[in-house]
């Protein structure tokens, strides 16, 4: 067998207003507070691709490859991989120094019962379709073996989408949204209550990777120095400024342009930018009328000013950009472009003159993040100038999504796509395989994103990247109105941290 050499990823860049302090600082202790705009839908890390989910289980769980700061796969639990000349044996050892927040010793078994529960519960199912079975092949030493060799298997692997955590074998045996919350990562879980807080406290039992250097995206050496980390649901951006102001909460997931200009001009506050953060994504019900009618959707992407939209929904942080991956991405593509941002309402009446659509009320399911309901009266102001009734149904984020995996009670759903571009072309595609996003298998996008898997030839994949973009257009699989970036800020008491696709609360501290 042959070691493998990782593939890379593009990731979104990353900038943070205001110097890092002197390492020599690190203190331990402390208590911090973080507003974040969602409760999480659960904790239970892989069954949900939920940001709110992200922000909290990626300090209590683990994967066996992570992504690194630049989003390439490298070892976490797993010490490394060696890999068959046929590429369908992948031989994980497992690391021996790493100890379950129960106290129990990881080992082969936790591994084999958290993939093989994967396969059948995980919200990613694309991320594990190509493994024919797991074994443990020695206590800490797991074998996958695949039913064909596949190009993107290690970057699935360490997918934080929704990720293929790893929990003691006790837990993965049972039901999904069932398990005791027990990971190996550095903060273990301490409470969650409901419309309110989850709470975690440092696990004083971890073991930081030895390959680790320092921080490095979900991976590296993560040390943690916060006695308790609490993320308090806070859905109003204005009740998240006013706390964090009163000292309160001491970090602030999101403020908007006119709030990150103004705090950061006060010495007692840092502000974080990131920019691009995700895509603003607006979808289509595709199982049901009139969204199962390519005219009316092909209608309602002609229709929109998405300029429009990214000025008035992320006003002060946002790019117009018609890829479905980030710039700087090795496979960032400009196919469908044509169909990008049209604002045509004549066009878009034509089309929807060939659709079935003749009237009627369509729903658009939204949470209540101010720049998805934004996103919705826009797009709702919009097709009326067609002839489209809108209705705008708001609730909190694990309503909304749990009925937009739903075949029924929607149109049309927005939210941000930020994780997929991030970790590159296959997670982008992995989302609308087998119709998962859109509710009605589009045997195109399944036969694309088969091919993609198994090339091993860069300049083929890309075009076979590119021919899903242009399909996404052409067949107005979903609409994509722009990049979008995020503000956020901290008490400047936080030290040393640095903005990422998490607010990671390892490697940081607070001053006293």
């Amino acid at each position: 067998m042959a070691k493998h050499t990782i593939f890379g990823a593009a990731l979104a860049v990353a900038l943070m207003l205001g110097g890092a302090p002197d390492a020599l600082a690190q203190r331990k202790g402390g208590d911090i507070v973080i507003g974040i705009s969602q409760a999480p839908p659960s904790l239970d890390a892989q069954i949900t691709s939920a940001q709110a989910a992200r922000n909290i289980t990626l300090h209590i769980f683990e994967t066996l490859y992570a992504r690194d700061e630049n989003a390439k796969p490298v070892p976490e639990l797993a010490e490394g991989v060696t890999i068959s000349p046929d590429g369908k044996t992948y031989v994980f050892p497992i690391r021996k120094d790493v100890t379950l927040h129960n106290g129990k010793k990881l080992d082969a078994d936790d591994v084999v019962a958290s993939l093989e529960r994967y396969r059948k519960i995980g919200a990613s199912p694309a991320l594990v379709a190509a493994i024919d079975k797991v074994a443990a092949t020695g206590p800490s030493e797991v074998t996958v073996t695949l039913k064909q060799p596949q190009s993107t298997f290690l970057e699935n692997l360490s997918s934080p989408r929704a990720p293929i955590a790893i929990y003691p074998a006790s837990e993965a045996a049972k039901e999904a949204g069932k398990i005791e919350v027990i990971g190996t990562g550095p903060y273990k879980f301490v409470e969650y209550k409901p419309d309110s807080h989850v709470k975690l406290t440092r696990y004083d039992g971890y073991s930081p990777n030895p390959k680790g250097t320092g921080r490095d995206g979900f991976a590296g050496k993560k040390e943690a120095f916060l006695d308790t980390v609490t993320f308090r649901f806070m859905p109003e951006g204005g009740a998240r400024t006013a706390a964090l102001e009163a000292g309160q909460i001491q970090f602030n997931e999101t403020v908007d342009g006119p709030t990150a200009k103004r705090l950061g001009s006060d010495n007692r506050f840092t502000v974080h930018k990131v920019v691009p953060f995700g895509l603003q994504v607006i979808k289509f019900n595709q199982a049901q009328p009139p969204a199962n009618d390519v005219n009316f959707r092909l209608a309602v992407q002609a229709a929109l000013d998405m300029e429009e939209i990214m000025a008035i929904s992320y006003a002060d942080i946002y790019q117009m950009d018609p890829s479905w991956l980030y710039p700087g991405a090795a496979f960032h593509s400009a196919a469908g472009s044509d169909k990008y941002n049209k604002s045509d309402l004549k066009l878009a009446k034509e089309l929807l003159a060939k659709s079935a659509y003749k009237g009627g009320k369509v729903t658009f399911i939204t949470d209540n993040l101010r720049p998805n309901v934004d996103t919705a009266t826009l797009v709702q102001q919009k097709l009326k100038e067609i002839g489209i009734e809108v209705d705008i149904a708001v609730s909190d984020w694990p309503t909304v999504s749990k009925i937009g995996f739903t075949p029924t009670g929607w149109t049309f759903w927005t939210h941000g796509f930020g994780i997929e571009p991030y970790e590159g072309p296959g997670s982008v595609m992995a989302p609308w395989v087998n119709g998962l996003s859109q509710q009605a298998k589009d045997p195109e996008i399944d036969r694309i994103a088969a091919a993609f898997n198994a090339e091993m030839d860069e300049a083929k994949r890309k075009a076979l990247f590119d021919a899903f973009q242009k399909h996404m257009y052409d067949a107005g699989v979903a609409m994509k109105a722009g990049n979008y970036g995020v503000f956020q800020a901290s008490t400047a008491k936080l030290k040393n941290f640095k903005p990422y696709r998490i607010p990671r609360m390892w490697g940081v501290w607070l001053e006293p």
